[in-house]
């Protein structure tokens, strides 16, 4: 199996002496079942991006400052793929859940590719016997709607289905522009709740670390990174483009803030679209962002 960026090959069997594990979940919860996803082929995209850097296991990253790969080798395990079917999505979810808790349960740090915005919310699910946890989700839109199409557990409900977890401590939303999928009573029901939104406007204009500043110091946060979050210049593959976006430093500063000062509990990437993507720029940026997540999870 071609490895994340040359990571061994993990053992669901044995991941005691792991410090994260890698997994890809193509397929959760469509609003139509039977249909795929359309990010169902990102976990491969984004393992064929970092293929290249399978022999460079001893070379300097310069946006690290280190050298993460020779660092992450063995702490580190890529676990390939769970299986997942479009016309069983309890399935898929069931799978999802199981396996992030059996990576809890080793006392290592989850990491997931999906795979659309339903894959956060079994993710998340399992994370009951380890709470709390606060997460912070970058994504372009809230994702707080009850429901579409009937579906409760589809990509536009992701955060409202966290707000009901009672482990889930808070959820600070950074990224967040444009027109979306948001209704009215959608944003004061997440505002009502306590969520934390933070416009990609506000972001750029006050920064980062203010973003985060109302997260209490020491939290386990679960980072989800819905790639639509990220402006269209380093992620144009995806299904709803909106100027204005999270940059790639950006994203970095968010992963070093929670390294230096909470503990990162675990981290969800969706909503890549590979038939999207521009010379492979987003299979890349997605890559190396969860390379530095990774190195984050190994200096615990």
């Amino acid at each position: 199996m071609q490895t994340f960026a040359g990571l061994p090959n993990g053992n669901w069997n044995a991941l005691q002496k792991t410090k994260a594990v890698l997994f890809g979940a193509p397929e959760a919860t469509p609003y139509e079942v039977g249909t795929s996803s359309h990010a169902a082929d990102a976990p491969k995209a984004i393992r064929q991006a970092m293929a290249k850097f399978s022999e460079w296991h001893s070379h300097y990253d310069f946006d690290l400052d280190t050298v993460p790969l020779k660092a992450l080798n063995p702490h580190c395990v890529d676990c390939g793929d769970v299986q997942g079917d479009p016309k069983t999505p309890d399935v898929n979810r069931s799978t999802i859940k199981h396996s992030t808790q059996s990576i809890l349960d080793a006392d290592a740090i989850p990491f997931v590719m999906g795979g659309d915005d339903s894959v956060p919310i079994p993710f998340l699910e399992a994370y009951e016997k380890y709470g709390p946890i606060w997460v912070i989700q970058i994504d372009a839109h809230i994702d707080w709607k009850h429901e579409r199409f009937g579906e409760r557990l589809g990509w536009s409900s992701n955060m409202r289905r966290a707000s009901e977890m009672p482990w889930v401590a808070g959820i600070t939303q950074l990224g967040i522009r444009g027109i979306g999928s948001a209704l009215q009573q959608d944003v004061a029901g997440a505002r009502a709740w306590g969520a934390n939104i933070v416009t990609a406007r506000r972001l750029h204009e006050n920064g980062v670390e203010s973003a985060l500043s109302s997260i209490p110091i020491g939290s386990r946060c679960v980072i989800a990174l819905d790639v639509d979050g990220l402006d269209p210049s380093v992620m144009p593959g995806v299904l709803a483009l909106a100027p204005g976006g999270m940059t790639y430093w950006q994203m970095l500063e968010v992963v070093e803030i929670v390294k230096n000062h909470h503990s990162l509990a675990g981290f969800s990437l969706v909503e890549f679209v590979p038939r999207l993507d521009v010379n492979g720029l987003s299979a890349l940026t997605a890559g190396r962002i969860l390379l530095a997540a990774l190195h984050a999870a190994s200096a615990r």
